[in-house]
């Protein structure tokens, strides 16, 4: 798959309000950020997919600003791959979540999770 179509999937998936992410067809490695070839085995055997969303904190920080705090971490999606993301409340590691994600008007994407 060549690295235009997999952007064009990419940004059609998060339109439609889901989670992509890209899977080797060779080795079966699951991935989200984009790339032309698979970083396990090398393939260019690739296809992006719809997540489902729902997967569970694999760790997490609080960061404290001025006047504000924020929540930031790793979640492990139920696919296989793991995303960065911003918390919309308190997480403990290994709480269910559902990761949205969402473009935003400079072009790129806000990962999003919530506690279920």
């Amino acid at each position: 798959m060549r690295l235009e179509e997999i952007y064009s999937t990419y940004d059609k998936i998060v339109q439609s309000g889901y989670l992509p992410y890209i899977r080797c067809r060779k080795c079966m490695n699951t991935f989200f950020y984009v790339r032309n070839l698979c970083p396990k085995c090398g393939s260019r055997d690739l296809e992006v997919l719809r997540s489902g969303g729902i997967g569970k904190v694999f760790s997490w920080t609080k960061i404290f600003r001025k006047n504000d705090t924020s929540i930031y971490g790793i979640v492990e999606l139920e696919e296989g791959f793991k995303i960065y993301c911003n918390f919309a409340s308190d997480v403990e590691i290994g709480d269910k979540v559902r990761v949205k994600i969402k473009s935003s008007e400079d072009g790129k994407y806000k990962v999003l999770a919530d506690k279920l």
